[in-house]
């Protein structure tokens, strides 16, 4: 599950996510541990931690595949919050 004890409250979560792919995981791994981990560690698999119908999302559009290189994923273009777009330079950090 991703945590960080990097000791910032408004750390940038890129670092831990490039050691985590360093350490060996897979990008699928990583991507678990972002987000259906935690859903199922604090009892809400049912509604969230992957996007699916009748599940909450909030969705974050990127600019490059996390796939390809994973900082990649706090390349973020703009965001969906609870049915309303926000656009921006606003990093994944932000959904924590």
């Amino acid at each position: 599950m991703f945590g960080t004890d990097l000791g910032a409250v408004d750390c940038d979560p890129t670092l831990e996510y490039r050691l985590m792919a360093e350490a060996g995981l897979s990008f699928d791994a990583i991507l678990a541990s972002l987000t259906s981990l935690p859903a199922k560690r604090f009892g809400c698999a049912d509604r969230l931690g992957q996007i699916a119908p009748g599940f909450q999302a909030d969705v974050a559009i990127l600019d490059a595949d996390p796939a390809d290189r994973i900082e990649h994923l706090a390349a973020v273009t703009a965001t969906m919050r609870a049915g309303a777009w926000v656009y921006g330079s606003e990093r994944l950090s932000t959904f924590a």
